[in-house]
């Protein structure tokens, strides 16, 4: 049991993780890491200039809100507060509520893993190929990390952040759905994608 030594409404837990913020007014996405979490809300350091009110998205590697390890999973947030850091790597520390009947809405709209699955049935998943389709052609990509939000893959094609794309993912049941997501981040390894409820 962990002690809520601050009296908060639900107790801080220590975890340190790297954290992808996509600011959902503008578009940009930002580096982060995480500190700290609890069961409505986390706190990270980053350089990117947020006000409080903000709707960002986080993806987070490994999240510790995944009862599976190495999980990728984005949350819809919202900026309450940030101060300035003194002795950080980063400029501004953030706490940051989840919305958690938004993130409920979008977790039950793209129900790809069964999260009560054992951890080698997911690793099987998460080493399959994936079907990536934009507006002219398909490729081949490879999962790399994959939550019922979005899917981290990686591929030898080139995209762009905020492009949309249709992917064919496969299921626990050897079968595959088409869903459509944005890239909301890239880097050396990989593309991060939210996946596109459908309205």
């Amino acid at each position: 049991m962990v002690e809520n030594s601050e009296r908060r409404k639900s107790a801080r837990i220590d975890h340190i993780s790297p954290l992808k913020v996509e600011d959902r007014n503008s578009g940009k996405v930002y580096k982060a890491r995480m500190l700290n979490y609890s069961d409505d809300g986390l706190y990270f350091e980053s350089d990117s200039v947020l006000e409080s009110g903000d709707q960002i998205y986080i993806g987070i590697q490994d999240s510790p809100y995944s009862p599976a390890n190495g999980v990728f999973e984005y949350h819809r947030s919202e900026i309450r507060w940030r101060k300035k850091l003194k002795d950080s790597y980063f400029e501004y520390g953030y706490g940051v509520k989840l919305c958690k009947e938004l993130n409920k809405k979008s977790q039950k709209s793209t129900t790809l893993i069964n999260r009560n699955s054992e951890q080698n049935e997911q690793k099987k998943l998460i080493q399959s190929t994936i079907k990536i389709s934009d507006q002219n052609r398909s490729y081949d990509g490879l999962i790399k990390d994959i939550s019922p939000s979005g899917v981290f893959f990686a591929t030898e094609n080139k995209f762009e952040e905020g492009q949309i794309l249709s992917f064919s993912v496969p299921t626990k049941n050897d079968k595959e759905i088409k869903i459509d997501g944005q890239i909301v981040w890239a880097d050396d390894e990989g593309f991060g994608v939210i996946f596109i409820k459908e309205s």
